[in-house]
């Protein structure tokens, strides 16, 4: 269904970083003892997500620091608690978009439909402070594509 009522656009202003994400699949009570290891380690877990499969066990995705920044500390007590309970993880630099206004309707639509026909978007996901985390296969093309002043809009039938 085609609508036609689609508001007229105000302009995104954001902020683009760059993250390490951690991704990894544990069942409940590793992701748990993980969790409370970071923790105890005085380490901030500043985006999270997790998906549940058919057998039970949990795909995580996670990015430690804080909203400003991340440093080698969070990297390592990350790494070295994964490693602890002998879990097979991933690292990947994902981006970070930062500091975009409240109360502007539309913004994931913005920023997704500026991406999916040029990048595959494997992850997007909500961090603190409202940060806006996303896996991309082309992290220097979507970069390019996110730092246009207008977002070009992929084609579309809906």
């Amino acid at each position: 269904m085609k609508r036609s009522n689609d508001p007229k656009p105000v302009q995104l202003e954001f902020e683009i970083d760059y993250r390490t994400q951690f991704n990894f699949i544990v069942n409940d009570q590793t992701f748990a003892c993980i969790l409370k290891d970071i923790a105890n380690n005085d380490v901030n877990i500043v985006g999270l997500s997790t998906t549940k499969s058919r057998d039970k066990h949990n795909f995580i995705r996670l990015v430690a620091g804080t909203t400003e920044s991340e440093n080698k500390r969070d990297l390592k007590v990350v790494s070295e608690a994964l490693e602890s309970f002998d879990v097979s993880f991933k690292q990947e630099t994902i981006i970070a978009i930062l500091n975009i206004p409240a109360g502007i309707p539309g913004v994931f639509s913005r920023i997704f439909n500026c991406l999916w026909c040029k990048v595959e978007v494997k992850s997007i996901y909500l961090g603190e402070k409202d940060t806006i985390f996303i896996s991309v296969s082309n992290i220097k093309k979507a970069t390019e594509i996110l730092s246009l002043e207008n977002l070009e809009q992929c084609q579309n039938d809906c």
